[in-house]
């Protein structure tokens, strides 16, 4: 049986999948229903024309107006205010109010003039005209109007764009359709091929706000911008927020170098808490989904697990609403001081069942900086190379021996290779001559670059396979969409793979007029293997490449193992590893099972009146293995650890609501006052091994040293809240919200203060282009403000002691006081307090859109941790004292500059500036460390560096060691002729306070170019990747003095007279490699980010294929480093996601994306 049969005969069916949201779904599809929303309307105009009004009932009901412009335009402005109206009092109230009148026919409204008055025509005999109506991507438009220009005859489009119409020859008729530009074209005894455009910029744009409530933008109080999904899939990328960068302005995103399989950290209007979560809630078809990053890399090594809003296929999403104001956000109360994007996802649509196909095929390529390296001087030290270091060795022997000179080239042979192995991590060695020389593995070899390519023979060429199909159509009485993904990536990092497959369903329908059902479920399966391992040497086969002498070429070391068996290094040193022994022997994997579904259901009691009801979760398994193999260089025995996690997050919510007009429509109240209950839990068991009893049996019943471990969390929260918006003549409105929310986490039993927290909001817009007359090249402006409260969470067990057995004393366990913190009863949520003010204004018929904000965002009563006496066993205290203020400014500017026939050039320009500050962390600390870097620690001869939170200073500054200077700022350098050291100094600011981005659009006929330009500007990094290049003699910068000496420019000691001292260069630049200032660079850039160019092919060529439409295009990511002015590595390369930024430590390469978009519609 198929879809339709099913649909028109309401069918019931049973379906074995395991989840209830996914039976809900089905058991939706089988109830007999009629098309959505009709009886649930809201429309809040004043003075507004007709057409507008139109196209706001289609947006809300999918239902299409037929008409002829001229005859409506006539009419005068209409005034409207109705809340969960039906259709018909709608139409009725404009009928009222005008000379129109309405007819329907299946999903198109036909409208007519109450006296039509039609010209004379000729009594020739009519033709008839037939032709097809589609959009500029060939996609088939149903429901356009085709009209007889000045009289009363016309139709409509079919589901497949088609039309029949007969009139006169020659005459005039007039195509049009919702949210396009309008075409007169002549009738004619052919077939009528016609293509619509978009319109330009829309006044009454409709967007996603808070808890998937749709508003008109005009009447918004706050800034709200929202990216369709058209343009994320434009060039798709694996994880879905990065494809956020240089698209919305004051948002900030940052990738860290983790490859293709990491997360991404969302920053909107600055962080605001100095230890706590900065990142955004994540709201998908209104349900709060879990962002979790399992696992990050840092100053010890580790795995980038990925995050929550990686899983989301981009496929699937309609529109992402980023909710910047803490106005906009303020309804989710606790959750949201960092702000809220919010994802709605496709939706089936009336008409008959389309079938939609994408593929999508990208190859990417490494971006490395190779002439940063040095390629003239081989392995050695102080200027020798291995034989070099041997012959001196060996003749010292001879003389301290007495022995004869004849055994030199013995002695050379004994030393060499062992002292080749010791110094091919240093490569200060002599000038590359091409004579043989002893190499690392005992082996001597012409002493030249042969490791020129390294980075190009290691690293693969990543690739990433997309296939989607999506099903989708609906009667009048109900509409679905079913849809699959499946994603591939390969990354550059060798035997390094991702899979994730997708499934997604929504249904959405009604029982009868008062009751409406929507529900959704999206089910998402990721298989990983070796997620590259990054941050410290040992497990990091991208440092083995850096450290790598010029002379060594890495595929020496694809043998991997020894003749013992053991790891094949490049080195005599154990943390350095051998790269692909690291890729290949050493094993991590996890899989990920989750699902995210909802279930929603509306019921009208009066036009007035209404209550909904929600529920849904997301609930999320994962199972992990990571393998330490026997023979590994750092820990030879081997080890192994299992992990598995189950946690989710569920929401039930409940909404009444009223909305009424008066004062014939002048004045308009909407409220609503709801209730949500939120439970989140967190499981997890861990087993470890340590030292396999056989080598390459890798099992825990095969270690010699087992342990396991187990823990639980689970934290409620119940919330009130409401919302009141008035509306005076659609030109001025006030929106006040309130949520009060009860934290589980605050409930201890002897705690004094409450248990709850108040969020208020209050927002007003004025438009003034409906109280004032303006220019007529002005036709909108409106300014707006707000001001509100929103929160940060307490986490679980932070007011009470918790405890854990970790150790057994005669096999019976032992419990102990777990946490190193004193908890505190009093601990409550920090509080975010936000302003802003905006100004919102469109030009010459809406060809240029200006969208300005000003913002101020304090934060207090953040959660720190305070020093108290090592004496009381703790290492502190958890209290409620830190404070951090933002304000800054957003633009953005639209524009269509050229508009003609066949060409259009949509432009955007997007820009933000934000200023952090620190105010105060406690009252006896004014100071503390956020991150630290691994440099400066165990025998590390790099400089120290930290990220510091600082009052007075802007949030996560940059400290380590500086150049000490005298009081011009010269570099004082010691009696051996080496930079001193001048202390731990602030060095740089490590969050950029500018970002940007500039989009351009082209479109001539079928062909279209898309261009992304993403920039951050201001901001540090420092590079640990550079700081070891310089002390082991690999950076390209070492080069000066190698054979001569260096004399470093500055003063001596005394810090008056000119340095003239020469220092032998190996010394110089290890000692240039302990200060870390010489590493911290702007880690501004300019990007071209995005490029598209495609063609969508006409109809006469695909029509008989059976396709509606079908499009191909060329695209491609990172094309173009404009600008950046950090060596080596790209000046994205973070180490992490955490609030830490500003580190980069021997992440994986940048990489250079090119491919293909395939999309076709049937």
């Amino acid at each position: 049986m198929n879809i339709n049969s099913i649909l028109k005969k309401g069918s019931t069916y049973s379906c074995p999948f395991l989840t209830f949201l996914l039976f809900t779904c089905f058991s939706v599809i089988s109830m007999k229903t009629y098309a959505q929303s009709e009886n649930s309307l809201t429309l809040q105009v004043k003075k507004q024309n007709i057409e507008q009004v139109f196209a706001q009932i289609t947006q809300q009901t999918g239902v299409k107006f037929f008409y002829d412009h001229e005859t409506v335009r006539q009419e005068s402005q209409i005034t409207l205010s109705f809340r969960n109206a039906s259709l018909k009092e709608i139409l009725d109230a404009i009928g009222k109010q005008t000379k129109l009148r309405f007819e329907r026919k299946g999903n198109t409204i036909l409208v007519n003039s109450k006296t039509v008055k039609e010209k004379p025509v000729s009594k020739e005999e009519p033709i008839q005209v037939k032709g097809r109506i589609v959009d500029s991507t060939g996609e088939a438009i149903i429901g356009a109007s085709i009209q007889a220009k000045g009289t009363s005859t016309g139709t409509i489009t079919d589901i497949d764009g088609n039309f029949s119409l007969s009139v006169q020859e020659g005459q005039l008729l007039v195509i049009s359709y919702i949210g396009y530009q309008s075409v007169q074209i002549k009738a004619e005894r052919k077939t009528l091929n016609i293509t619509l455009k978009e319109s330009d910029i829309a006044i009454d744009e409709v967007v996603v706000t808070a808890l998937g409530i749709r508003k008109e933008k005009k009447a918004l109080a706050y800034s709200v911008t929202e990216v369709k999904g058209e343009e994320m899939n434009r060039v798709k990328v694996a994880n879905l927020a990065t494809g956020l960068a240089g698209k919305v302005a004051g948002v900030n995103v940052s990738k860290p170098a983790s490859g293709v399989m990491g997360s991404s950290r969302i920053i909107i209007r600055g962080n605001g808490s100095l230890n706590g979560s900065n990142q955004p809630l994540y709201v998908i078809d209104g349900i709060p989904m879990d962002n979790t990053n399992y696992g990050q890399t840092n100053m010890w090594g580790g795995t980038d697990g990925g995050d929550g809003i990686s899983s989301i296929n981009s496929e699937d999403i309609e529109s992402m609403s980023v909710l910047k104001g803490g106005t906009a956000a303020a309804l989710y109360g606790s959750r949201a001081s960092n702000g809220a994007i919010v994802i709605t996802t496709k939706r089936g649509a009336i008409g008959k069942i389309k079938v939609e196909y994408n593929l999508s095929y990208t190859n990417e390529h490494i971006v490395f900086k190779n002439n940063d390296l040095q390629w003239e001087y081989g392995a050695g030290s102080t200027g020798a190379n291995a034989e070099q270091m041997a012959y001196g060795l060996a003749m010292q022997q001879i003389q301290q021996n007495g022995l004869p000179e004849s055994m030199l080239p013995t002695l050379i042979d004994k030393i060499a290779p062992t002292l080749a192995s010791q110094i091919n991590m240093l490569s200060f060695g002599s000038k590359l001559d091409g004579k043989d020389v002893m190499q690392f593995d005992g082996v001597r070899r012409p002493y030249v670059a042969s490791g020129k390519d390294n980075f190009k023979n290691f690293y693969e060429n990543a690739w990433a396979l997309t296939n989607n199909v999506a099903v989708s159509g609906g009667t009048e009485k109900v509409q679905f969409r079913i849809a699959a993904g499946d994603q591939r990536f390969h990354d550059i990092m060798p035997n390094s793979k991702l899979e994730r497959n997708n499934i997604t369903l929504s249904v959405q329908s009604k029982l009868d007029e008062h009751l409406t059902l929507k529900a959704n479920v999206m089910y998402v399966r990721e298989r990983a293997k070796n997620r590259p391992g990054l941050g410290d040497l040992t497990s990091n086969a991208n440092a083995t490449l850096f450290m790598l002498s010029p002379n060594t070429d890495v595929r020496l070391l694809e043998r991997r193992v020894n003749d013992k068996g053991m790891e094949f290094l490049p080195t005599g040193q154990a943390y350095i590893g051998n790269p692909y022994f690291i890729a290949y022997n050493h094993s991590n994997k996890d899989s990920k099972d989750r699902v995210i579904g909802s279930i929603e259901a509306q019921y009208n009691f009066t036009p007035n009146w209404y209550v909904r009801g929600k529920f849904g979760g997301d609930m999320i398994n994962r199972r992990n293995e990571a393998i330490t193999p026997y023979g590994t260089a750092i820990d030879t025995d081997g080890a192994m650890s299992n992990s598995s996690i189950y946690n989710g997050e569920f929401n039930a919510e409940a909404i009444a609501g009223y909305t009424n007009t008066f004062r014939d429509n002048s004045f308009s109240v909407d409220a609503f006052l709801g209730w949500n209950t939120m439970g989140t839990w967190y499981n997890q068991t861990t087993a470890n091994g340590q030292g396999f009893i056989q080598p390459d049996f890798h099992a825990m019943g095969n270690s010699t040293v087992t342990n396991g471990n187990s823990s639980h969390s689970e934290s409620y929260i119940n919330s009130l809240f409401g919302q009141l918006e008035l509306s005076y003549h659609s030109m001025l409105y006030l929106t006040f919200t309130g949520r009060n929310d009860w934290f589980s986490a605050l409930s201890y039993k002897g705690k004094n203060s409450s248990n709850h927290i108040f969020y208020p909001s209050i927002g007003a817009g004025f438009i003034i282009s409906e109280a004032v007359r303006l220019p007529e090249w002005i036709p909108f402006l409106k300014i707006r403000g707000s001001w509100a409260q929103s929160g940060g969470a307490v986490g679980p067990y932070n007011l009470g002691l918790t405890y854990a057995f970790n150790q057994k004393i005669h096999g019976q366990p032992i419990g102990s006081v777990s946490p190193t913190i004193v908890p505190n009863l009093n601990l409550k949520p920090l509080t975010s307090s936000a302003y802003e003010i905006g100004l919102d204004a469109r030009f010459f018929n809406n060809r240029i859109g200006i969208d300005f904000t000003y913002y101020v965002r304090n934060t207090k009563d953040d959660i720190v941790d305070a020093g108290v006496s090592s004496a009381s066993g703790y290492k502190g205290v958890r209290i409620n004292a830190g404070k951090v203020h933002n304000h800054g400014v957003e633009l953005l500017f639209t524009a269509v500059p050229v508009k003609t026939k066949d060409f259009t050039w949509d432009t955007s320009f997007n820009f933000s500036y934000n200023k952090s500050e620190v105010k105060k962390i406690t009252d006896e600390i004014d100071e503390f460390i956020l991150e630290t870097a691994r440099t400066g620690h165990d025998g590390d001869n790099c400089g120290p560096a930290f990220i510091y939170h600082e009052v007075g200073e802007p949030y996560g500054i940059i400290k380590g060691e500086s150049y000490k200077r005298n009081d011009k700022g010269e570099i004082m350098y010691d009696d051996n002729g080496l930079p001193m050291k001048g202390g731990i100094k602030k060095l740089g600011e490590s969050v950029a306070p500018y970002t940007l981005g500039v989009s351009n659009s082209f479109s001539y006929k079928g062909f279209s170019l898309n261009i992304l330009i993403d920039a951050k500007i201001g901001g540090n990094i420092y590079s640990m990747t550079n700081a070891h290049m310089y002390s082991f003699g690999r950076h390209a910068g070492t080069l000066p003095g190698r054979e001569e000496g260096i004399i470093g420019k500055g003063v001596k000691a005394d810090g008056k007279t000119p340095n003239d001292v020469k220092a032998e260069a190996m010394k110089y630049y290890m000692a240039m490699a302990g200060i870390t200032e010489e590493f911290v660079y702007d880690a501004s850039f300019v990007k071209l980010r995005e490029l598209s160019f495609g063609y969508t092919f006409p109809q006469k060529w695909i029509k008989k294929l059976g396709m509606s439409s079908l499009s191909l295009a060329i695209v491609g990511r990172n094309l173009w480093n404009i600008y950046d002015d950090v060596p080596l590595v790209d000046p994205e390369a973070m180490l992490n996601i955490g609030n830490g930024q500003g580190f980069e430590s021997y992440g994986m390469p940048a990489t250079r994306s090119i491919g293909f978009n395939l999309n076709v519609k049937f």
